[in-house]
């Protein structure tokens, strides 16, 4: 059986996240949507909404406001109902997306336009222009009703939209960060905390501190190449606290699974590394005991 979908291509084929399509996702926006129009048109009236309905006053207004939204609620939610259904079957694209939010405006437009002419809005409308029939007003009614939906609602859906993506790259990160550390990835990090060098942990050979810098020693391509990073010791040890790689001096931290053995030279230890090019390194009286057990943990 083929499971493929349709994919639907009308105005272009970048194609829509399926972040936009969960469920927590789609009631999220909606319920933001709906508490921001009511919110906005509450406080701002746009459009002149006060004089759209007869005998206006504060407690008719925010009653009839209610009631906008909450049809502007309820279309907007059997249609992305019958967009779940229709994603099962069709691909859609971004852009397909968008002319999917717009049409939802046309249909809350229309019930909008049939919401004006039970308060009796239509009739006022020809009173104020006689010139037109009873279907032109409703057309005029209709578009300008339509335009103010769009208006109205690009604000909250860009907002929504906004949001939902700076999720979906925190989710993608944090998602990142985790396979990493399955896969003995480490993240060095600068004095500001930003990312310089990810490198598989068991390439890390050791770090010599200088002033304000570190300078990592690493295997690439089976040489020993060097990395600058702007950042301390303390800091960087406090990065890698729970990984091989531990502070044995006020100036050097070594990466324990190249370690083959620590040797006591008078009264303090030198470590010995599988790579006979690098050379040896004292460890601090401050810091034998926390090697001796790390050494200890991941020797292999």
């Amino acid at each position: 059986m083929d499971t493929r979908k349709y994919k639907l291509k009308i105005f272009g084929n970048k194609e829509l996240p399926s972040y936009l399509l969960e469920k927590n996702n789609v009631v999220r926006m909606i319920l933001f949507t709906t508490v921001y129009s009511l919110v906005f048109i509450n406080i701002f009236r746009p459009f002149n909404s006060e004089t759209w309905i007869p005998n206006n006053n504060s407690t008719n207004y925010f009653m009839y406001s209610s009631l906008m939204v909450l049809v502007g609620m309820v279309v907007v939610s059997i249609s992305r109902i019958i967009m779940g259904f229709v994603v099962k079957k069709v691909q859609l694209t971004f852009p397909d997306y968008v002319l999917w939010l717009v049409s939802d405006a046309v249909v809350v437009s229309l019930f909008y336009v049939f919401i004006a002419y039970k308060v009796g809005f239509i009739d006022n409308f020809l009173q104020d222009h006689p010139e037109m029939t009873t279907w032109e007003a409703i057309y005029n009614i209709f578009w300008k009703s339509t335009a103010n939906t769009v208006w109205m609602l690009l604000i909250p859906y860009t907002i929504a939209l906004l949001f939902l993506d700076n999720q979906h790259i925190k989710s993608k990160l944090k998602e990142i960060g985790d396979r990493g550390a399955d896969n003995s990835i480490v993240h060095l990090k600068d004095e500001k905390g930003e990312i310089r060098l990810s490198i598989n942990i068991e390439n890390i050979l050791y770090a010599e501190s200088a002033d304000n810098y570190v300078t990592v020693k690493y295997i690439n391509n089976d040489k020993i190449v060097d990395f600058l990073l702007r950042t301390n010791l303390k800091k960087l040890s406090d990065d890698l606290r729970d990984t091989p790689i531990q502070r044995c001096h006020r100036s050097f931290m070594i990466n324990l699974l190249h370690v083959t053995s620590l040797k006591k030279d008078q009264t303090e230890f030198v470590i010995q590394f599988d790579t006979t090019s690098i050379k040896d390194i004292t460890v601090s009286k401050s810091y034998q005991d926390s090697i001796m057990e790390a050494f200890t943990k991941y020797q292999k």
